[in-house]
């Protein structure tokens, strides 16, 4: 399975009043955040991290190994990421007959079918022109909800699921 987050900013206390995060001080926030993730991919899934993980370069590298002993972890570098890290700025990948593009910042613009997916915006709406496939872009960040929830990594699947219910949405 596939799974897509952003905007962690582990050991990055300021986060938590600019995003408003309900957890009471960085190191329960690093806790859960950890803790959601390890129990929601598993260790044959995938996760692809889309930037903005955490800025301290010591950090990012102790995190990311922890990460990476789990599952596979693929990382995308972030505004806020150290600026030595080894991580693509972009990436595209197809599942499922579909193809996907991997930002940590939205593009006002993509190909035509292709889904965007990023962080970088914490859960604010972002403008979209007017004629482009708004449906087809989402903040996979974890300070967005999706299931219900935030602070946890979303699916593929659930990706599918929202984008089948915007079609069936746009048809009526």
């Amino acid at each position: 399975m596939l799974y897509f987050t952003a905007d962690w900013h582990l050991d990055n206390a300021s986060i938590q009043r600019y995003c408003g995060r309900p957890f009471g001080n960085v190191d329960a926030m690093n806790a859960a955040l950890l803790a959601n993730c390890l129990a929601t991919v598993g260790p044959d899934d995938t996760l692809y991290m889309l930037g903005d993980f955490a800025c301290n370069p010591d950090a990012y590298e102790a995190y990311a190994a922890m990460l990476q002993c789990s599952f596979n972890t693929v990382f995308i570098k972030g505004n806020h990421d150290p600026k030595k890290c080894d991580a693509e700025s972009t990436l595209s990948l197809r599942w499922n007959k579909r193809r996907y593009y991997l930002s940590h910042a939205p593009w006002r613009q993509w190909r035509a079918g292709t889904v965007m997916l990023h962080g970088h915006v914490h859960g604010n709406p972002v403008s979209i022109p007017s004629g482009t496939l708004a449906h087809l872009r989402f903040d996979v960040g974890v300070d967005t909800k999706w299931g219900g929830r935030k602070y946890y990594p979303v699916s593929v699947e659930q990706i599918e699921k929202r984008i089948r219910q915007l079609d069936r949405t746009a048809a009526r």
